[in-house]
C-alpha cells in the first residue's frame, strides 16, 4: 500500500522534484559547476591548492639543480659543478669577477696569464717647489699667461694672471683648476675629446708642491695621434709651463700586454688600454704587476652554497603553504619534516637543521665550511645526500600532481557550519562530499530505495 505517495512508485525518480539536491550527490564538482549548479569555486580553496602546487613545483626545481651531479646532459647547468677562476698569484693578478654561466666552457681546465706589461697614463710631473713661497722667486713672471694642451690635432687654450703676491702654490693650484674646468665641460660631450686632468701634489714633511698633468685613464688614446703621447702641453706667452716643469712627460702611455695559456698552447698576444681585462669566458682580472701567474679552476662555493639556500626557502614556502591547508596539509608538513628528522645528521654537517616550527634552517658559518671544504658538494654526490633529496623530491612530486589531495576541502562561498559542503546545505543540494561521505550517502540512497519499494 503506498500510503502517503504521489506519482511514481519509484522514491529515486521523484527525489529530485521533492528535493532537488539528492538528484546531485555523486555529479562531479567541476560537472556541477559547468552547469551552474553551484555558487561558484571558493577563492580560499582555490589559492590554498594554487599555493600548494607552486611551491611544490619550486622545490623540486631547487632539488632537481642540486641533484644533477653525475648526469651529464645537465653538467652545465647544475650549480654543484659551478667552477670559480682562483689566482695563483695575488700579488700579480687578481681575478675581480666571472660570469658563471659562460666560465663552464673552460671546464675544469686550469690555466695561466703571462703579464709582459701593465697599463699606464701618460703623466707629466713637475719640479717641487716651496710650497709658500712667491711665484715670482720659484721663476713665474708676473702678469697674463697663455698655455695650450694639444690633444691630436686639437688644441685647447687656457690663459691666467700671476700675481707679485701669489705664492707658488697658488700659481699651480689655479693652472689646474683651470685645466679640470675643461675637463668638467666636455666631460660629456660625444664630439670633444679632452681626457686630461691636473692635480697638485703637497708634501708636507718637505713643505713643497708640484703641477701633475696626466691622462685621466690609462693607456695609448687612439683618439690622441697614437703613440706613446697622448697630450702635450706648451707656453703661448710667459712661461708658467716650463717654470712649472709639466711641458715633458715624466712617464708614456702604454697598453697592457699579456698572454692566455691553456696546457701546452701558448696564448696570442693580446694588449689593453686598462689594467682590467677580460681573459675570455667572462673572466675579468686586474693586473696588479709583470710575471706569470697560474690560474686553478676552484669550486664556485658561492653558487653552491645558494642551490641550497633556494632549496631551504623552497622547503620552509611548501612547509608554509601546507600548514594553511587544514589537516591534509598539516600531515604533509609532519611528513617534510619527519624525512629530515630522519636524515638530520647528514644535513647538520653541512649546515641545515629542522627548527621548531617544522621549517629548514642554515648555520651560514657551517655553510661556508662545507663549501670550502668540499662537503657541500661531496654531500649531493653521496648516497645519503641522494636518499634525502629524492625523498624531500618524491613528495614535493605527489604533492605537485595532486595539490587539491593535500587540503582539506574548502565551501565555495558563504557556508558555515558542515566542513566541505557547498552552499544549499544538506537539503538544497549542492553537497561536496568527501569520498568517503559519498560512500555514507550512497549507502543511504540505496536503503532508500529499499524502503521506497517496500511501503
Amino acid at each position: 500500500m503506498n500510503v502517503g505517495r504521489t506519482g511514481s512508485n519509484n522514491w529515486w525518480a521523484n527525489a529530485g522534484g521533492r528535493n532537488p539536491g539528492i538528484g546531485k550527490w555523486n555529479m562531479p564538482l567541476a560537472a556541477r559547476r559547468a552547469a551552474g549548479l553551484t555558487g561558484g569555486a571558493s577563492q580560499e580553496s582555490n589559492g590554498t591548492v594554487s599555493a600548494l602546487q607552486s611551491t611544490s613545483q619550486a622545490l623540486t626545481q631547487a632539488l632537481n639543480a642540486i641533484r644533477g651531479i653525475g648526469n651529464i646532459s645537465n653538467l652545465r647547468n647544475s650549480p654543484m659543478q659551478a667552477r670559480r677562476p682562483i689566482s695563483g698569484d695575488t700579488d700579480i693578478m687578481a681575478i675581480r669577477s666571472f660570469d658563471p654561466n659562460r666560465i663552464m666552457g673552460i671546464g675544469r681546465e686550469d690555466f695561466s696569464v703571462e703579464v709582459l706589461q701593465l697599463a699606464q697614463a701618460q703623466r707629466n710631473e713637475g719640479e717641487a717647489f716651496a710650497a709658500t713661497d712667491l711665484a715670482t722667486e720659484s721663476g713665474f713672471s708676473v702678469g697674463e699667461h697663455h698655455m695650450a694642451i694639444n690633444i691630436g690635432n686639437r688644441q685647447f687654450d687656457f690663459r691666467f694672471t700671476v700675481s707679485e703676491n701669489d705664492t707658488t702654490r697658488d700659481v699651480q693650484q689655479r693652472i689646474a683648476d683651470a685645466i679640470n674646468a675643461t675637463r668638467d665641460e666636455f666631460a660629456s660631450s660625444n664630439t670633444v675629446h679632452f681626457d686630461v686632468t691636473a692635480s697638485v701634489t703637497f708634501d708636507e714633511q718637505a713643505g713643497t708642491s708640484a703641477l701633475v698633468i696626466s691622462s685621466s685613464q690609462t693607456g695609448i688614446d687612439p683618439r690622441a695621434g697614437g703613440g706613446d703621447s697622448n697630450f702635450s702641453v706648451r707656453s703661448i706667452s710667459g712661461n708658467a709651463v716650463e717654470t712649472a716643469g709639466v711641458d715633458l712627460a715624466t712617464q708614456r702611455a702604454q697598453n697592457s700586454a699579456f698572454r692566455v695559456h691553456r696546457g701546452d698552447t701558448q696564448g696570442a698576444l693580446q694588449t689593453s688600454r686598462s689594467n682590467e681585462v677580460n681573459l675570455g669566458f667572462g673572466v675579468m682580472a686586474e693586473f696588479l704587476d709583470t710575471g706569470t701567474v697560474d690560474v686553478e679552476m676552484g669550486r664556485d662555493t658561492t653558487t653552491q652554497q645558494n642551490a641550497f639556500r633556494h632549496m631551504v626557502n623552497s622547503f620552509n614556502y611548501l612547509v608554509g603553504a601546507a600548514r594553511n591547508a587544514g589537516s591534509r596539509g598539516s600531515a604533509l608538513a609532519s611528513e617534510l619534516g619527519g624525512i629530515v628528522r630522519q636524515f638530520a645528521s647528514q644535513l647538520e654537517s653541512i649546515g641545515i637543521s629542522l627548527n621548531a616550527e617544522g621549517r629548514m634552517q642554515i648555520d651560514e658559518e657551517r655553510m661556508a665550511a662545507a663549501a670550502e671544504s668540499g662537503e657541500l658538494e661531496d654531500f649531493a654526490r653521496s648516497r645519503e645526500g641522494f636518499n634525502v633529496l629524492s625523498r624531500i623530491g618524491r613528495t614535493a612530486d605527489n604533492v605537485s600532481a595532486n595539490p587539491s589531495g593535500f587540503a582539506d576541502p574548502q565551501p565555495d562561498s558563504g557556508f558555515g557550519g558542515m566542513d566541505g559542503f557547498e552552499p544549499g546545505g544538506f537539503m538544497g543540494g549542492g553537497v561536496n562530499f568527501t569520498p568517503m561521505q559519498s560512500m555514507q550517502m550512497t549507502r543511504f540512497m540505496n536503503m532508500s530505495v529499499l524502503f521506497d519499494s517496500l511501503i
